[in-house]
């Protein structure tokens, strides 16, 4: 079910880059049963992504038993805010048979920084997790603590402004009444297409997907 709720521009562009990347990821891995875990509402329903391509979706805030195992896990913008990454990971692949797939922001981006700036100057609490884990070295430390193949990375949402307005994009629409950025006609930016090694610096967000490698036969 898609959601109501005005998140602003950021928020939008931002799920509309990675309904793309989704896209690939579940008809090249034939993706049916995912989990959001932990689940979070930072774009809304984050899954709906999922839903809205056939998969069966399951969102889940707190770890419980389960004996359910899920094509691919995943989970948005929390790695950066978990205080025990090998944990949270573990946890994933636990509850996967395949996949995990890990959605961070890049803590190069220099919105990152304005929006900080944004929380103090509107005296609004950091609720965004560790800056200094926001980036490929941060994630790919504690993956390599267990048994996964990294099937794919990249940096992604790069808006022809650069500079991430996330909350600040309602602001940014009730002044200029929509005319600076229109929510109605969502566009790819053409920096989507830049290489990564450019897009470390500029993305709004880093992503990677790692698979299970199987169980050793003794």
């Amino acid at each position: 079910m898609t959601s109501d709720i005005d998140y602003g521009f950021g928020v939008k562009y931002e799920k509309f880059i990675l309904q793309k990347i989704i896209k690939e990821i579940v008809f090249h891995r034939r993706i049916r049963a995912v989990c959001e875990y932990p689940a979070n509402n930072l774009m809304g329903n984050n899954s709906e992504i999922f839903d809205n391509l056939g998969c069966t979706t399951r969102r889940m805030k707190t770890l419980h038993a389960t004996k359910i195992k899920h094509d691919l896990v995943w989970n948005f913008c929390e790695f950066e805010n978990t205080n025990n990454p090998e944990k949270m990971i573990e946890d994933m692949l636990n509850l996967s048979s395949s996949y995990i797939f890990i959605v961070t922001q890049n803590n190069k981006n220099l919105g990152v920084r304005l929006h900080l700036l944004y929380h103090l100057l509107n005296g609004r609490k950091w609720n965004h997790g560790t800056i200094k884990s926001m980036s490929y070295g941060a994630v790919m430390k504690p993956l390599t603590k267990f048994s996964v193949e990294i099937v794919n990375y990249g940096w992604f949402d790069v808006p022809w402004f650069i500079l991430d307005v996330y909350e600040m994009g309602q602001t940014i629409n009730r002044v200029t009444h929509g005319k600076f950025v229109d929510n109605s006609d969502l566009k790819e930016s053409r920096f989507e297409g830049l290489p990564n090694s450019i897009k470390s610096s500029l993305s709004h967000h880093f992503y990677v997907l790692a698979k299970k490698k199987p169980a050793r036969q003794d």
